[in-house]
């Protein structure tokens, strides 16, 4: 299997100096707000992209306001994107909703972003065969350096994963259509067999990731 992996790992903690703790990416139990913690894993995973952007392109430093990879400072942040990706009823249940939200907020900042998707479309039966793009698509992404973005409606018979929750993808352990992901969820790594979600999966869902 070939790994791929982001290229500034240092930018992928968070670090709580009062608790002396260390967090592999943010938590959307942060937000002081109920239903922000509720709904807010979309902002949360927004955060987490714009911020490693920032850090590791000098042209992008805008994206991220605060000075440090710290709680405190990367809770205004978070709030700063909930503004842009904003949960609604459903959450932020489409790739499209987060997709506008984080170019939005890029342009408040005066940064010109693309994106670059995979929509995966619902399967009635949640029986598809895997697929040779989500292999392809985390490797490009995970090749440029950026964080890759994921949304799942429904977690299929991948029980590692939450349904109608948005994680970020970090590096990943591909060969050929095997595609064996790391990621930040909730402030910790996860684990977990993508392909296995996508041909089981019974609800939409896919994968966005971001360059300048």
């Amino acid at each position: 299997m070939k790994k791929y992996e982001l290229k500034n790992p240092n930018f992928l903690t968070i670090t709580d100096k009062t608790k002396n703790e260390v967090y592999y990416g943010p938590d959307q139990a942060w937000f002081t707000d109920q239903w922000r913690t509720k709904a807010g894993c979309g902002p949360t995973s927004a955060a987490f992209v714009t911020a490693y952007l920032a850090f590791t392109r000098p042209y992008l430093r805008p994206l991220y306001a605060p000075s440090k990879m710290v709680l405190e400072e990367f809770i205004t942040h978070m709030n700063d994107l909930y503004q842009f990706v904003t949960p609604g009823l459903m959450g932020v249940n489409k790739i499209s909703l987060f997709i506008k939200g984080v170019i939005a907020f890029a342009s408040s900042r005066n940064i010109q972003l693309s994106s670059h998707k995979l929509d995966v479309e619902r399967a009635p039966f949640g029986q598809r065969e895997a697929s040779p793009m989500i292999a392809d698509f985390v490797a490009d992404g995970l090749s440029s350096d950026c964080p890759i973005s994921f949304l799942a409606l429904s977690n299929g018979k991948e029980k590692k994963l939450q349904n109608w929750h948005w994680i970020t993808i970090t590096s990943a352990e591909i060969d050929n259509t095997e595609v064996i992901v790391h990621a930040s969820d909730e402030g910790h790594e996860i684990v977990f067999d993508l392909q296995l979600w996508y041909k089981t999966t019974n609800l939409s869902g896919g994968l966005v990731y971001f360059t300048a």
